[in-house]
């Protein structure tokens, strides 16, 4: 019974690595704040919640020569009140990020390092202040890649930088804002 176990293992892990693609899901936190509250005259802001989770669905296209392609649909989500007492409001923020990734070396565990394009889409209501609410900027990140098994885990620390503020005045923008994530895919 072992032996049929540890065969059966062995050939989930072969046809893995076979693959010429994997997926997964991506989470994780925002280790800075993508917005803040700025002053401006007539309006008094009570508080913003940066919420700082980061979520949503990878694609990988394996290449030769220890390359891959990414492309990640990354969600985050921030609420803020313009007074206090007002009403929360909420922006959600949609991030496409298309990244060329280079792994250092073969094994089990292996550091990579990528770089891209990132795009960005708001989805918000009436918001004062709202300069953009599309923007796109550059991605660079490194981290590992460890092979679980059938499972690909890969901790990764990113920075994106974005050409546009998406606020100004009322609600701040911070156009450079660092991530970390563990992607979790077969």
């Amino acid at each position: 019974m072992m032996s049929k176990t540890f065969l059966c293992s062995l050939v989930f892990i072969a046809a893995g690595h076979a693959q010429p693609f994997s997926a997964g899901l991506k989470v994780g936190g925002s280790l800075t704040d993508a917005i803040q509250a700025g002053s401006a005259s007539g309006f008094a802001i009570a508080s913003v919640d940066n919420h700082h989770y980061v979520i949503g669905p990878y694609i990988e296209l394996r290449l030769p020569l220890q390359l891959s392609l990414e492309v990640d649909a990354l969600y985050r989500s921030y609420g803020f009140q313009l007074a206090p007492g007002a009403a929360t409001d909420s922006v959600g923020s949609w991030e496409f990020p298309v990244l060329a990734k280079y792994k250092l070396w073969k094994g089990p565990v292996r550091p990579y390092i990528d770089g891209g394009l990132v795009f960005s889409h708001l989805t918000v209501n009436n918001i004062p202040g709202l300069l953009h609410s599309s923007d796109y900027g550059v991605a660079l990140g490194a981290g590992l890649e460890i092979h679980a098994l059938v499972l690909r885990i890969s901790p990764e620390i990113r920075y994106d930088g974005f050409v546009f503020k998406n606020f100004g005045d009322v609600i701040q923008s911070n156009r450079n804002q660092a991530i970390l994530m563990v992607g979790i895919g077969f």
